[in-house]
Protein backbone atom coordinates (compact mmCIF):
# COMPACT_ATOMS: atom_id res chain seq x y z
CA UNK A 1 0.00 0.00 0.00
CA UNK A 2 1.08 3.58 -0.63
CA UNK A 3 0.73 4.60 3.03
CA UNK A 4 1.64 1.35 4.76
CA UNK A 5 0.79 -2.31 4.90
CA UNK A 6 -2.93 -3.06 4.87
CA UNK A 7 -4.56 -6.18 6.26
CA UNK A 8 -8.17 -7.32 6.16
CA UNK A 9 -8.88 -9.37 9.27
CA UNK A 10 -12.04 -11.45 9.72
CA UNK A 11 -14.06 -10.87 12.87
CA UNK A 12 -13.97 -14.12 14.86
CA UNK A 13 -17.34 -13.28 16.42
CA UNK A 14 -19.24 -12.15 13.31
CA UNK A 15 -19.02 -14.19 10.11
CA UNK A 16 -19.48 -11.15 7.84
CA UNK A 17 -17.36 -8.69 9.84
CA UNK A 18 -14.03 -7.42 8.57
CA UNK A 19 -11.49 -5.12 10.18
CA UNK A 20 -9.16 -3.10 7.96
CA UNK A 21 -5.80 -2.31 9.54
CA UNK A 22 -2.95 -0.24 8.11
CA UNK A 23 0.40 -0.81 9.78
CA UNK A 24 -1.41 -2.45 12.67
CA UNK A 25 -3.72 0.52 13.29
CA UNK A 26 -7.48 -0.13 12.88
CA UNK A 27 -8.85 2.03 10.07
CA UNK A 28 -12.28 0.66 9.17
CA UNK A 29 -14.77 -2.01 10.13
CA UNK A 30 -17.20 -3.40 7.54
CA UNK A 31 -20.04 -5.79 8.28
CA UNK A 32 -21.08 -7.25 4.93
CA UNK A 33 -24.85 -7.45 4.66
CA UNK A 34 -25.39 -4.94 7.48
CA UNK A 35 -24.11 -1.56 6.23
CA UNK A 36 -25.94 0.34 8.96
CA UNK A 37 -23.75 -1.27 11.62
CA UNK A 38 -20.98 1.09 12.75
CA UNK A 39 -18.30 -0.40 14.99
CA UNK A 40 -16.18 2.63 15.78
CA UNK A 41 -17.45 5.43 17.97
CA UNK A 42 -16.07 8.28 15.88
CA UNK A 43 -17.72 6.87 12.74
CA UNK A 44 -21.05 6.83 14.58
CA UNK A 45 -20.54 10.46 15.60
CA UNK A 46 -19.94 11.46 11.99
CA UNK A 47 -23.00 9.46 10.95
CA UNK A 48 -25.06 11.32 13.57
CA UNK A 49 -24.15 14.63 11.94
CA UNK A 50 -25.12 13.26 8.53
CA UNK A 51 -28.38 11.82 9.87
CA UNK A 52 -29.46 15.25 11.13
CA UNK A 53 -28.55 17.07 7.92
CA UNK A 54 -31.86 16.23 6.23
CA UNK A 55 -35.11 14.38 6.87
CA UNK A 56 -34.76 10.60 7.33
CA UNK A 57 -34.45 8.79 4.02
CA UNK A 58 -33.93 11.95 1.98
CA UNK A 59 -31.13 11.46 -0.57
CA UNK A 60 -27.99 13.52 -0.10
CA UNK A 61 -25.01 14.44 -2.21
CA UNK A 62 -21.99 13.45 -0.13
CA UNK A 63 -18.27 13.79 -0.84
CA UNK A 64 -16.00 11.57 1.24
CA UNK A 65 -12.35 12.63 1.40
CA UNK A 66 -10.57 9.48 2.51
CA UNK A 67 -12.15 6.11 1.95
CA UNK A 68 -10.58 3.32 3.98
CA UNK A 69 -13.09 0.48 3.88
CA UNK A 70 -15.85 2.92 2.78
CA UNK A 71 -17.98 2.19 5.85
CA UNK A 72 -19.74 5.57 5.86
CA UNK A 73 -20.60 5.58 2.13
CA UNK A 74 -22.25 2.17 2.60
CA UNK A 75 -24.13 3.49 5.63
CA UNK A 76 -25.44 6.53 3.74
CA UNK A 77 -26.42 4.38 0.74
CA UNK A 78 -28.44 2.09 3.02
CA UNK A 79 -30.09 4.85 5.06
CA UNK A 80 -30.67 7.24 2.16
CA UNK A 81 -31.24 5.30 -1.08
CA UNK A 82 -30.65 7.37 -4.19
CA UNK A 83 -27.90 9.47 -2.62
CA UNK A 84 -25.08 10.63 -4.87
CA UNK A 85 -21.72 9.82 -3.29
CA UNK A 86 -18.12 10.18 -4.36
CA UNK A 87 -15.22 8.77 -2.36
CA UNK A 88 -11.67 10.07 -2.91
CA UNK A 89 -9.00 7.64 -1.72
CA UNK A 90 -5.30 8.44 -2.20
CA UNK A 91 -4.05 4.87 -1.85
CA UNK A 92 -4.71 3.06 -5.14
CA UNK A 93 -3.87 -0.48 -3.90
CA UNK A 94 -6.17 0.04 -0.92
CA UNK A 95 -8.97 1.29 -3.17
CA UNK A 96 -8.56 -1.79 -5.38
CA UNK A 97 -8.64 -4.06 -2.34
CA UNK A 98 -11.89 -2.47 -1.18
CA UNK A 99 -13.44 -2.73 -4.64
CA UNK A 100 -12.52 -6.40 -4.91
CA UNK A 101 -13.51 -7.41 -1.39
CA UNK A 102 -16.66 -5.35 -0.79
CA UNK A 103 -17.74 -3.69 -4.05
CA UNK A 104 -18.86 -0.08 -4.44
CA UNK A 105 -22.64 -0.25 -4.66
CA UNK A 106 -24.16 3.11 -3.78
CA UNK A 107 -21.08 5.24 -4.38
CA UNK A 108 -18.23 5.96 -6.77
CA UNK A 109 -14.66 5.35 -5.62
CA UNK A 110 -11.96 7.45 -7.24
CA UNK A 111 -8.21 7.41 -6.60
CA UNK A 112 -6.67 10.83 -6.01
CA UNK A 113 -5.37 13.43 -3.59
CA UNK A 114 -8.14 14.98 -1.47
CA UNK A 115 -7.15 18.59 -2.02
CA UNK A 116 -6.43 18.16 -5.71
CA UNK A 117 -9.79 16.45 -6.14
CA UNK A 118 -11.59 19.34 -4.44
CA UNK A 119 -10.04 21.80 -6.85
CA UNK A 120 -11.46 19.86 -9.79
CA UNK A 121 -15.04 19.51 -8.53
CA UNK A 122 -17.97 21.70 -9.48
CA UNK A 123 -18.85 24.30 -6.88
CA UNK A 124 -21.87 24.29 -4.61
CA UNK A 125 -23.06 20.71 -5.22
CA UNK A 126 -22.40 18.74 -2.01
CA UNK A 127 -24.80 18.59 0.92
CA UNK A 128 -22.10 17.06 3.12
CA UNK A 129 -18.32 16.76 2.85
CA UNK A 130 -16.63 14.28 5.17
CA UNK A 131 -12.88 14.56 5.75
CA UNK A 132 -11.36 11.36 7.15
CA UNK A 133 -8.02 11.69 5.43
CA UNK A 134 -5.17 9.83 7.08
CA UNK A 135 -1.79 8.87 5.62
CA UNK A 136 -1.08 5.94 7.87
CA UNK A 137 -1.59 7.31 11.40
CA UNK A 138 -1.61 11.05 10.77
CA UNK A 139 -3.65 13.68 8.97
CA UNK A 140 -1.89 15.21 5.92
CA UNK A 141 -0.89 18.83 6.48
CA UNK A 142 -2.54 19.90 3.23
CA UNK A 143 -5.95 18.96 4.67
CA UNK A 144 -5.60 20.98 7.87
CA UNK A 145 -5.53 24.58 6.64
CA UNK A 146 -7.91 27.46 6.08
CA UNK A 147 -7.20 27.29 2.36
CA UNK A 148 -8.34 23.66 2.36
CA UNK A 149 -11.51 24.56 4.26
CA UNK A 150 -12.14 27.34 1.74
CA UNK A 151 -12.07 24.70 -1.00
CA UNK A 152 -14.43 22.52 1.01
CA UNK A 153 -16.86 25.38 1.53
CA UNK A 154 -16.81 26.26 -2.16
CA UNK A 155 -17.87 22.68 -2.95
CA UNK A 156 -20.76 22.75 -0.48
CA UNK A 157 -24.23 23.98 -1.31
CA UNK A 158 -25.38 26.97 0.81
CA UNK A 159 -25.98 25.65 4.31
CA UNK A 160 -24.07 22.44 3.62
CA UNK A 161 -22.13 20.62 6.32
CA UNK A 162 -18.42 19.91 6.65
CA UNK A 163 -17.44 17.20 9.14
CA UNK A 164 -13.90 16.05 9.90
CA UNK A 165 -12.28 13.34 11.96
CA UNK A 166 -9.31 14.55 14.03
CA UNK A 167 -6.97 12.74 16.37
CA UNK A 168 -5.17 14.56 19.18
CA UNK A 169 -4.39 14.55 22.88
CA UNK A 170 -3.44 16.99 25.62
CA UNK A 171 -2.68 19.87 25.35
CA UNK A 172 -4.70 19.73 22.10
CA UNK A 173 -2.59 22.23 20.20
CA UNK A 174 -3.53 20.62 16.89
CA UNK A 175 -7.25 20.22 17.64
CA UNK A 176 -7.56 23.77 18.96
CA UNK A 177 -6.02 25.08 15.75
CA UNK A 178 -8.43 23.02 13.67
CA UNK A 179 -11.40 24.34 15.65
CA UNK A 180 -10.17 27.91 15.20
CA UNK A 181 -9.76 27.29 11.46
CA UNK A 182 -13.27 25.92 10.95
CA UNK A 183 -14.77 28.65 13.17
CA UNK A 184 -13.13 31.25 10.92
CA UNK A 185 -14.97 29.85 7.89
CA UNK A 186 -18.36 28.69 9.21
CA UNK A 187 -20.99 30.44 11.33
CA UNK A 188 -21.81 27.36 13.40
CA UNK A 189 -19.37 24.76 14.73
CA UNK A 190 -19.76 21.69 16.94
CA UNK A 191 -17.11 19.41 18.42
CA UNK A 192 -17.78 15.86 19.61
CA UNK A 193 -15.58 13.46 21.58
CA UNK A 194 -15.64 11.09 24.51
CA UNK A 195 -15.47 12.92 27.87
CA UNK A 196 -12.08 11.39 28.73
CA UNK A 197 -10.63 12.84 25.52
CA UNK A 198 -12.16 16.30 26.03
CA UNK A 199 -10.88 16.38 29.61
CA UNK A 200 -7.36 15.75 28.36
CA UNK A 201 -6.99 12.34 29.97
CA UNK A 202 -5.97 10.55 26.78
CA UNK A 203 -5.29 10.79 23.06
CA UNK A 204 -8.33 10.08 20.91
CA UNK A 205 -10.70 11.03 18.13
CA UNK A 206 -12.56 14.34 17.93
CA UNK A 207 -15.28 14.96 15.36
CA UNK A 208 -15.45 18.58 14.19
CA UNK A 209 -18.31 19.93 12.08
CA UNK A 210 -19.07 23.32 10.55
CA UNK A 211 -22.00 24.85 8.69
CA UNK A 212 -23.56 28.23 8.03
CA UNK A 213 -26.88 26.79 9.24
CA UNK A 214 -27.40 25.97 12.94
CA UNK A 215 -26.92 22.40 14.10
CA UNK A 216 -29.67 20.67 16.06
CA UNK A 217 -27.45 20.48 19.14
CA UNK A 218 -30.07 18.94 21.48
CA UNK A 219 -30.74 16.12 19.01
CA UNK A 220 -27.03 15.63 18.38
CA UNK A 221 -26.41 15.47 22.13
CA UNK A 222 -29.13 12.86 22.58
CA UNK A 223 -27.59 10.70 19.88
CA UNK A 224 -24.10 11.09 21.32
CA UNK A 225 -25.28 10.17 24.83
CA UNK A 226 -26.72 6.85 23.74
CA UNK A 227 -23.39 5.61 22.41
CA UNK A 228 -21.11 3.29 24.37
CA UNK A 229 -18.66 6.11 25.05
CA UNK A 230 -21.41 8.65 25.84
CA UNK A 231 -19.69 11.36 23.82
CA UNK A 232 -20.12 15.05 24.62
CA UNK A 233 -21.13 17.72 22.13
CA UNK A 234 -19.60 21.18 22.43
CA UNK A 235 -21.19 24.16 20.68
CA UNK A 236 -21.30 27.95 20.89
CA UNK A 237 -19.28 29.36 23.76
CA UNK A 238 -17.96 25.92 24.70
CA UNK A 239 -16.37 25.53 21.29
CA UNK A 240 -14.92 29.03 21.55
CA UNK A 241 -13.49 28.17 24.97
CA UNK A 242 -11.97 24.96 23.64
CA UNK A 243 -10.22 26.86 20.82
CA UNK A 244 -8.81 29.32 23.35
CA UNK A 245 -6.20 31.60 21.83
CA UNK A 246 -5.51 29.33 18.85
CA UNK A 247 -5.33 31.01 15.47
CA UNK A 248 -6.62 29.65 12.16
CA UNK A 249 -4.05 27.41 10.48
CA UNK A 250 -2.87 28.46 7.01
CA UNK A 251 -0.77 26.85 4.31
CA UNK A 252 2.11 29.04 5.51
CA UNK A 253 1.75 28.22 9.22
CA UNK A 254 0.59 24.58 9.23
CA UNK A 255 2.61 22.07 11.24
CA UNK A 256 2.49 18.29 11.10
CA UNK A 257 -0.48 16.66 12.77
CA UNK A 258 0.26 14.60 15.89
CA UNK A 259 1.01 10.91 15.59
CA UNK A 260 -0.80 8.68 18.11
CA UNK A 261 1.35 7.37 20.96
CA UNK A 262 2.42 3.76 20.51
CA UNK A 263 -0.37 1.35 21.35
CA UNK A 264 -3.04 3.98 21.93
CA UNK A 265 -5.38 2.50 19.31
CA UNK A 266 -5.48 -1.17 20.19
CA UNK A 267 -7.49 -3.43 17.95
CA UNK A 268 -11.21 -3.17 18.66
CA UNK A 269 -10.57 -1.50 22.00
CA UNK A 270 -10.89 2.14 20.95
CA UNK A 271 -11.87 4.21 17.96
CA UNK A 272 -9.03 4.47 15.42
CA UNK A 273 -7.90 7.54 13.53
Amino acid sequence: MRFGTAALLPDDDVSEGWLLEVDGIPQSYVRVGDPEYLEFEYVQLIADVIDLTAEPGEPLTVLHLGGGGCTLPRYVAAKRPGSTQLVIEADEPLAELVRTQFGTEGFRLRVGDARDALAGLRRGESDVIVSDVFAGAHLPVSCTTAEFVDQVKASLRPGGVYVANLADGPPFGFARGQVATVRSRFSHVVLQAEPAVLRGRRFGNLVLAGSDEPFDVPALSRLAARAAGRARVLSGDDVRTFAGQAKPVTDASAAAAPIPPAGVFQRRAQSPP
